[in-house]
């Protein structure tokens, strides 16, 4: 097997599909890049067993079809000290011994037999559903999300960010039971059914959205997913199981509202946490008239500290506590000037929305309140 291919273009692809390779794989051979040529097409493919991705490019083949595991570190260490020039692949089908030849050099390496990497062998075709969605706003959606999910080894339906359609749209959630992130697309994605996808594959698929522009396809079944982007396809398992109702913790009728700028309100919180139980991280709002006093103190260690931010708020005096850095995170993930704090009382949960919301995208964010001593 012979053929030729773009360094620069070969390791911008392997670069994305590293990621996929465990640093100790189960199998060994997942340890390795799925080279894979035919005709004029490389698939470069890289998989963990739950979660693949694969790759094409343009070859010029020179001779030969067939597929060879090539060792993933030490093919893109070579390359990444390159310019851009066309690389030559000899590889031997029988003992899979690989030559790569560059302008300046010549690299000897062994590669193994890929008969034990175990390609996806497709989606149960009686029970698929697809839908298209925009590369930007699902890498926004994700992002917006992710951060919430759980490390739950009793309940690993938590361990993921819920695709569920709606009417006339599709909820993107995550919750870990102590923080929730919700994200409204108004979209009409043409599916019924939903999935689980896992944290770990949606931090993946961040790093694939990033390199797209355009729209991605999603087609799943009851076990699987399959991402059909312009120049990648990603498949993972999705987690089974019941997705809680998440509807049902967020507050109706929040009739305290504050508006605050975010920007202070995360550097505030940053501040005082420093001072606060390093245990509980619990820190306190207090509300009254146009102003908002975030305090935070650790007995133990004698320290504490407060500040007054002044935000829009005509209610009824209030305070409340929060875990300090569920509330930074999901400040941090909004990208907002100003932010909306819902309350209803010291028991139910607050609720922190961005006053300033994108077009067809409707993001709000909850934290479970802490006992106040």
């Amino acid at each position: 097997m012979n053929f030729k291919v773009s360094s620069s273009l070969l390791y911008e692809r392997l670069q994305i599909a590293s990621k996929f390779i465990a640093a100790k794989p189960a199998i060994p051979v997942y340890g390795y890049f799925l080279f894979s040529v035919e005709d004029n097409q490389l698939t470069v493919t890289a998989s963990d067993s739950d979660t693949s991705l694969s790759t094409k490019l343009e070859i010029e083949n020179m001779a030969g079809n067939g597929r060879v595991a090539i060792q993933s570190n030490v093919l893109n260490d070579v390359i990444k000290e390159m310019r851009e020039q066309p690389l030559t692949f000899d590889i031997d089908d029988h003992n899979y011994s690989i030559t790569m030849t560059s302008d300046t050099g010549k690299y000897n390496f062994m590669g193994q037999n890929a008969a034990d990497y175990v390609e996806f062998s497709g989606l149960n075709a009686d029970d698929t559903d697809a839908f298209k969605m925009s590369s930007s706003v699902l890498l926004d959606a994700i992002a917006k999300t992710a951060f919430a999910t759980a490390n739950d080894e009793i309940h690993p339906i938590m361990n993921g960010i819920c695709f569920h359609f709606v009417e006339n749209g599709l909820n993107i959630v995550a919750t870990d039971g102590h923080r929730l992130s919700k994200v409204t697309l108004s979209i009409n994605p043409g599916a019924q059914k939903g999935f689980v996808l896992p944290q770990k594959s949606a931090n993946l698929l961040k790093g694939v959205l990033a390199k797209e522009i355009g729209d991605i396809d999603i087609t799943f079944d009851s076990k699987f997913m399959v991402f059909q982007a312009s120049a990648y396809t990603m498949v993972t398992r999705q987690i089974e199981g019941n997705y809680p109702k998440y509807d049902s913790v967020i507050p109706q009728n929040s009739n305290l509202v504050a508006i605050v700028s975010r920007e202070q309100l995360l550097s505030s919180i940053k501040r005082i946490q420093v001072c606060s139980n390093r245990g509980s991280n619990l820190i306190k709002f207090g509300l009254s008239s146009n102003s908002l006093k975030i305090m935070g103190q650790d007995i133990d260690f004698a320290t504490a500290g407060e500040e007054t931010l002044v935000c829009s708020y005509d209610g009824t005096p209030l305070e409340i506590g929060f875990k300090s850095t569920l509330v930074i995170d999901m400040l941090a993930n909004m990208d907002c000037d100003d932010v909306e704090i819902r309350l209803t009382d010291q028991s139910c949960p607050g609720l922190f929305v961005p006053v300033q919301q994108k077009e067809g995208m409707s993001i709000i964010m909850l934290a479970m309140p802490m006992m106040l001593s």
